[in-house]
């Protein structure tokens, strides 16, 4: 049997952009109903028909988060640079997150630290950690094989260090509100590796 009703008058894709950068801001604890309902103009009817109910739309928003920003970092990664400027654009725009208006970081980070153990939501987490990592370790492995990164540390390690220390620094950034931390940090951790 087919459910029927009156078709969609909002944009899916729109609607769900706008409740990703509300959950971005707030974080899923913090990120009422009616904070989704201010952020896509939609009442929440509207959004649970669409989207299901809250856990559901996090879930989705955070999928479209990793499709957009983590994509984009594996592509800063994968250019034809040495690994050092991709590295620097890459930390960049982190801390161009941790800097922004409202200080909200990383999505991804946020996630994995709020409700990194919900079963409903590992599986988005463990995805956009693996898209990263796999990115870092292969380029890591590239300028190992180049000649570029002269440490015999396993590319997977490295990558990982990278992944650890750039999230540290963004919540510590975030949480006080100075910015200048995810730098001096991303500074000192380009200086030991490359």
């Amino acid at each position: 049997m087919t459910r029927t009703g009156r078709p969609r008058s909002f944009d899916e894709t729109t609607a769900l952009k706008a409740a990703m950068t509300a959950f971005w801001a707030g974080g899923y604890n913090g990120t009422t109903y009616r904070d989704l309902e201010q952020a896509t103009g939609l009442r929440r009817q509207s959004l649970t028909y669409a989207f299901g109910e809250k856990p559901d739309l996090f879930r989705r928003a955070l999928a479209l988060y990793i499709d957009q920003r983590v994509r984009k970092a594996t592509e800063l990664l994968a250019r034809e640079a040495p690994l050092k400027d991709n590295l620097n654009a890459l930390l960049q725009a982190w801390e161009a997150d941790a800097s922004s208006g409202n200080g909200r970081g990383c999505l991804l980070v946020r996630s994995t630290a709020e409700v990194g153990r919900d079963p409903h939501m590992t599986t988005e987490i463990c995805r956009g950690d693996n898209l990263l990592l796999q990115a870092l370790t292969q380029a890591f492995h590239r300028a190992q094989a180049s000649g570029e990164v002269t440490s015999t540390t396993p590319p997977e390690a490295l990558a990982r260090l990278v992944i650890s220390a750039g999230n540290g620094a963004m919540m510590q950034a975030v949480a006080r509100q100075k910015p200048e931390i995810s730098r001096t940090a991303h500074d000192a951790l380009l200086s030991l590796i490359i």
